[in-house]
């Protein structure tokens, strides 16, 4: 993180209006021609790069490993990955390296999990899941675990679970998903749970689901308010989970690239402004510095090959705090935060690392200590309990 940048942008309270259609989508370049046709690829990013690997296309899986540059919006082609070339698989970040595995590799299924680390540019294959190999499953990384689970065979869909321990490399079964089988969920992990749903078995669903990974439970949360959804593209950012684009309820194109933010403090759902033309079967999507890409995918049948992206901090709260004039000082701050609302407001304040963690919560506290957090970049955000609405303020801690 370029503190030294962010720096310039943090010293005005962001009371964040509620989302509005005019938000524009960016174009930017798109792969090059030899990869620029694919679906069910795998993006990640870390710091300022952005990665694309695997995937499908009309000359069959793939295992070519492309490196982004936001600066120079360009992109560079990276060894190949070294594990079987593959379509239908799946990945997540987790802790500063990359998770991805299982998919069909043209011939067999494949139940493999590798690690990429970009700090010397390798994968290292990891201990295969004991659990059936798969196509379309759920994969979060999240708090130290990955967890698989759903997805299908050649015979069924599943929905088994399963957690892979990073520091041990050794794999345990949990209780299943407490709902039908189904395959090509989305799914993301915010603070101590991670959340799934959607997809598709015997129909294709909007249900959403939470699992505590301290208490190891299930229990279904609010239903997207939406046409259930399947093959889309997911991710979490400070606090908030998105679900992003994919084919609607007759698996087919819907007529937008249909965008919704999650809430799990609230356990509510809110549209976004959707990306351009109709939604994408399969794209691939990662973050750079607060912006999301989505890149390639189908449409209606065809593959897509324009890439955009959408500045998620210009609505990094859902809902506007409004009628209210907030103070929250000093900034930067070095030990404690000092909070002035407006009289009988009754609030809590919440404090998020840049990773959407949640690090403290308070209720209608004025004053809050924070000598014990490590120097960087937070997130402070201010929640009307008497209603939905919030405000939100990026703060440096300093020395």
């Amino acid at each position: 993180m370029r503190l030294h940048f962010k720096i310039l942008l943090l010293l005005n309270l962001i009371t964040l209006p509620t989302v509005v259609q005019s938000q524009n989508w960016v174009q930017v370049n798109s792969l090059p021609d030899s990869f620029n046709e694919t679906h069910h690829s795998f993006a990640f990013s870390f710091d300022d790069t952005g990665y694309i690997v695997a995937g499908n296309s009309s000359s069959g899986e793939r295992d070519d490993f492309y490196q982004y540059d936001p600066i120079n919006d360009s992109w560079i082609e990276l060894t190949p990955f070294p594990g079987a070339p593959r379509g239908f698989a799946i990945g997540d970040t987790w802790n500063g390296k990359a998770y991805f595995g299982f998919g069909h590799d043209g011939t067999s299924l494949l139940n493999d999990l590798w690690e990429f680390d970009p700090l010397n540019m390798n994968w290292t294959e990891l201990a295969p899941c004991p659990c059936a190999a798969r196509t379309h499953p759920a994969m979060i990384a999240h708090n130290g675990k990955v967890f698989v689970g759903l997805g299908n065979n050649s015979i069924e869909n599943m929905n088994d679970w399963w957690e892979y321990d990073i520091t041990l490399n050794t794999w345990s079964q949990k209780d299943d998903l407490p709902s039908q089988s189904r395959h090509h969920p989305y799914q993301f992990g915010i603070n101590g749970y991670v959340y799934t749903g959607f997809g598709h078995g015997n129909d294709i669903f909007n249900d959403w689901f939470r699992y505590d990974i301290t208490t190891e439970n299930w229990n279904q949360v609010t239903t997207l308010p939406a046409e259930g959804r399947v093959a889309g593209t997911q991710f979490s950012y400070n606090g908030l989970g998105y679900v992003l684009s994919g084919d609607g309820d007759n698996h087919d194109s819907m007529e937008t690239g249909e965008f919704w933010a999650y809430d799990p403090i609230s356990d509510n759902w809110e549209e976004m402004p959707p990306h351009p033309e109709g939604s994408r079967w399969a794209p691939a999507s990662f973050i750079i510095n607060g912006e999301v890409y989505i890149i390639n995918g189908t449409s209606f049948s065809q593959y897509v090959t324009e890439i955009y992206k959408y500045n998620l901090d210009s609505a990094l709260s859902i809902h506007e705090l409004t009628n209210s004039n907030i103070r929250i000082c000093p900034n930067p701050v070095t030990d404690v935060i000092n909070i002035d609302v407006p009289a009988n407001l009754k609030y809590h304040t919440n404090i998020y690392d840049l990773n959407g963690r949640l690090i403290s919560r308070s209720k209608n506290k004025a004053v809050i200590e924070i000598q014990a957090l490590p120097l960087g970049v937070y997130l402070i955000e201010i929640k009307d309990l008497d209603s939905d609405h919030k405000a939100v303020k990026k703060i440096v801690k300093a020395n």
